[in-house]
């Protein structure tokens, strides 16, 4: 009958539990870092687009705070207040994303997302590899 011996096998499944158990913090700092990203993205591309005759929709462009739920974690990066006209910026944002009657669509949120989604994966991937290397894991 052969015999079989493990080393290091204690250490292993350790390892797999913290890997499990991200602290608050280390996420928040992902979602940030994903956000910062494409915040920065939709306001290069608003500009691309010509989204701004004063540039005050494009720069009440900002992120909240992160949130969690059953399905993980969740920042919204949104037009905040009103433009000197007492418009939503959230508004003037929709009309330049999706267009009106005499207006082509100009879709530079969905095309920053689209084209940042990478970059944002890699600034949480920094976070999160820069946790995992304090954790000598």
């Amino acid at each position: 009958m052969a015999n079989m011996t493990t080393e290091g096998l204690t250490e292993f499944s350790l390892s797999l539990e913290e890997l499990s158990s991200v602290p608050d913090n280390i996420f928040d700092r992902m979602l940030n870092g994903m956000a910062e990203v494409i915040e920065r993205a939709q306001k290069s591309k608003g500009r691309a687009y010509g989204v701004y005759r004063t540039g005050v929709t494009l720069e009440s462009i900002r992120r909240g705070k992160p949130r969690r739920d059953n399905d993980g974690g969740r920042i919204a990066i949104t037009p905040q207040g009103k433009n000197p006209r007492g418009t939503s910026n959230a508004e003037v944002a929709f009309i330049n994303e999706f267009g009106k009657r005499g207006q082509a669509p100009r879709p530079f949120i969905r095309d920053a997302n689209e084209e940042s989604a990478d970059a944002a994966v890699d600034a949480a991937a920094r976070v999160y590899d820069e946790w995992l290397k304090s954790k000598e894991l």
